[in-house]
């Protein structure tokens, strides 16, 4: 099976990032995969705290900096058969600007690694190195509380990713300096939003349009509504897909609802994950659904892009 790596994360802090991430990844190993989970929350790495991992001593920077240049050798075990940690937890502000090439090198080693699935822990925010590791990911996955702020920073991150993604994938179509042009703030076409931007390159029809089809094909996120207390708070999910379609133009699919529960806080404290001993609660059925969801979905793209590589022929 190829291996293939899922990217947790979202536009605000503490809004369950980590707690998800590692769930589905202890989750993951218990089909049976070899499983890696790579915090790279640079700067506020904890997910080794929530393993029950003390001290990591080597972190994703000695990689980077090509002190360690095997990234094998950064895997730390976990009591959890099938279940290994990279961690970020001595990262820090020299790897906060990462090239490009760096980024996608670490990816590449990534895919190297004897692992099944490679599950990503990203920080909060929009910066660059936290929306490019989320692109460069098969599954991408953001988490959202019903809460204005985490929604409102949830739209701005899958704006600011689809632009990005955009950027990254001009130069092959030859049209970086046009996307970089339409892109700056004070562009001369008014374009505000992604749905804007669409409809200005289908306009332009040829190329333009080839490639914004390609883009809107390849993005495709999902969201996780955590902390959800209501069905008044559970139907926000239903909400933010319509408004993905409706103002940006963009196919973001909900995968699952997890339900505000005092235990998860307390797992946290305790340093044991709900996946690891208790899974007939209420959280980890919910996620085990959501994980079941999310492999569906991969399938059934994986599917899709074999039948257009064969057409392709």
């Amino acid at each position: 099976m190829e291996k293939k790596i899922w990217a947790i994360g979202g536009g605000k802090g503490g809004v369950g990032k980590s707690y998800v991430a590692g769930n589905l990844g202890i989750l993951l190993a218990q089909k049976g995969n070899n499983v890696v989970l790579a915090d790279l929350d640079l700067g506020g790495a904890n997910l080794h705290t929530w393993l029950g991992v003390s001290n990591p001593i080597k972190g994703i920077t000695e990689f980077i900096e090509r002190d360690i240049p095997d990234i094998k050798k950064l895997l730390i075990p976990t009591d959890m058969p099938g279940l290994r940690l990279i961690s970020g937890a001595k990262d820090g502000v020299e790897i906060a600007n990462m090239k490009h090439t760096q980024k996608r090198r670490f990816v590449s080693a990534l895919r190297q690694l004897d692992a099944d699935y490679i599950v990503i822990d990203l920080g909060a925010g929009t910066a660059y190195n936290t929306v490019d590791f989320f692109l460069l990911a098969d599954t991408q996955i953001i988490i959202v509380i019903p809460e204005p702020t985490s929604i409102e920073n949830a739209y701005r991150f899958l704006k600011n990713s689809f632009y990005r993604q955009i950027l990254h994938n001009s130069e092959k179509f030859r049209m970086k300096s046009t996307i970089k042009n339409i892109l700056r703030k004070d562009n001369p076409f008014n374009i505000n939003t992604p749905k804007q931007l669409i409809a200005y390159l289908n306009k332009l029809g040829g190329n333009a349009a080839v490639f914004i089809e390609e883009q809107q094909q390849l993005f495709i996120p999902s969201i996780i509504l955590n902390q959800v207390r209501s069905e008044k708070e559970k139907r926000i999910g239903v909400a933010m897909e319509k408004a993905c379609l409706k103002y940006f133009n963009l196919n973001v699919k909900i995968s699952g609802y997890l339900d505000f529960d005092e235990t998860v806080r307390q797992s946290v404290i305790d340093r044991e994950p709900l996946a690891k001993n208790s899974l007939e609660s209420v959280p980890v059925k919910q996620l085990s659904i959501i994980c079941e969801k999310l492999l569906q979905e991969e399938k059934e793209r994986t599917k899709k892009n074999n039948l257009l590589s064969q057409l392709a022929l």
